[in-house]
């Protein structure tokens, strides 16, 4: 791979290497940059209505069902998110499907052609790369995953034919701020006057609904609009005159309810009949997602107290179930991880602690300096890497145990390249 300018027939592993050279800073918030470039190739007149979801947790899996429910009824659909678990193409789908390296390579050189003398970061090149395809290929609809915040994210140069916020929480903090109403605020950014905003949140922050009405946003709120009621084995949503139960799908319910509220608000819900199927046939890489059944072992990018808090009540499930619960952790340097330890320590039996190998990954020894704050009697076993770890971990398993491996998207990545060993 090389540093120096790729061509349009150079691989997307000497791009992405080049992607990730050309800018001193890898988070650079502000629009003008990005706009100024977009305009320049003319990405912003496409003529694909953009669904822009912002949230601290649960864009992907609100995503991925709004996908699914489109494509059932014969739309096509392009879909951006970030970051990707194991290889780049993840991040871009046409109608459920990853492209060939090609279509990115494309993308990119159309960039560097046109960018002229503006620098973009990694994350910048990826969304207009992303707008690139999606004009490419005339697709129906966008789905466009807000990268951090909201308001000066790169994603927000578009104009969304609506806008959606999953939930809120804190992450980032030296971005967005260090309380619920300074993110929420952030993440509002992405509303505009006139325009459907969906808000999924359990307890919205006044900053989100005093944006909303002060430019005038059509929102439509959980809680007041919307809402869901999760039973044992199903949840209902009701919306308007819509009012249905549904067996519980793979993702959160609360992230199904804003999803179907979102096409319920556009008049683009399917029927019962299509929900209930796309609903039971949902899955997304990473989130609880089972890697093995003997020894039984799951997966998810739980990264922050939010998602890690939705996590201990799936961990509590199987805890009911008589199952044992041994925690595989490694988390990136800049995580609360002590927040994160928190929310899942009391349905955790047993803790394996490692570190990670990789861009902002963490020691294992400042990971247990962490867990030293946590209030768990549960015994501790450090290892350098999460390969090392479950080399030792999982010969040890038996069938009362459950193994569930989290932190980060780079945790869940080497858990899965691990299994694919």
């Amino acid at each position: 791979m090389t540093k120096n300018l790729p061509s349009q027939s150079s691989s997307l592993d000497d791009w992405l290497c080049y992607l990730e050279s050309v800018h001193p800073a890898n988070i650079a918030m502000g629009l003008e940059r990005v706009a100024k470039v977009a305009n320049t190739i003319g990405l912003l007149n496409s003529p694909s209505k953009i669904i822009l979801i912002a949230g601290t947790n649960g864009k992907g899996t609100t995503a991925r069902c709004l996908e699914s429910l489109l494509l059932a009824q014969g739309y096509s659909v392009g879909t951006y998110a970030s970051p990707h678990l194991i290889n780049y193409n993840e991040r871009v789908r046409i109608n459920g499907a990853e492209l060939d390296n090609q279509f990115h390579v494309d993308a990119f050189d159309l960039l560097e052609q046109e960018r002229g003398d503006t620098p973009l970061t990694y994350f910048e090149y990826g969304t207009l790369g992303a707008l690139a395809i999606f004009k490419r290929h005339s697709v129906d609809y966008v789905l466009l995953e807000v990268g951090l915040g909201g308001r000066f994210d790169a994603t927000n140069i578009v104009t969304p034919f609506a806008s959606v916020i999953t939930t809120i929480d804190l992450d980032h903090k030296e971005y967005l701020g260090d309380t619920r109403e300074l993110v929420g605020y952030d993440k509002a950014g992405v509303f505009r006057t006139g325009t459907p905003a969906i808000v999924g949140d359990l307890n919205i922050p006044h900053t989100v609904t005093d944006y909303g009405h002060e430019i005038n946003a059509v929102m439509h709120l959980s809680g007041r609009d919307f809402r869901f009621k999760e039973h044992t084995q199903s949840f209902s949503w009701q919306y308007q005159a819509h009012h249905f139960e549904f067996a519980k799908p793979s993702i959160p319910c609360q992230n199904a309810a804003t999803a179907l509220t979102t096409l319920a608000v556009l008049d683009l819900l399917p029927s019962e009949a299509v929900i209930r199927n796309c609903l039971a046939n949902l899955v997304v890489e990473g989130r609880f997602q089972q890697l093995s059944s003997a020894p039984m072992v799951y997966t998810d990018v739980a990264h922050n107290a939010e998602s890690a808090r939705y996590l201990a009540q799936k961990l509590a499930g199987l805890r009911d179930q008589g199952f044992k619960v041994h925690a595989l952790v490694a988390m990136l340097a800049d995580k609360d991880k002590v927040a994160v330890l928190n929310e899942v320590s009391p349905v955790i039996d047993a803790w394996c602690l490692a570190g990670l190998n990789c861009f902002r990954g963490d020691k294992v020894e400042n990971l247990a300096k962490s867990i030293a704050a946590v209030d768990t009697d549960a015994p501790i076993a450090h290892y350098q890497t999460v390969d090392i770890a479950l080399d030792c971990v999982l010969p040890e398993l038996d069938d009362e145990t459950v193994l569930i491996i989290f932190g980060s998207f780079f945790t869940v990545a080497a858990a899965i390249n691990y299994w694919k060993k």
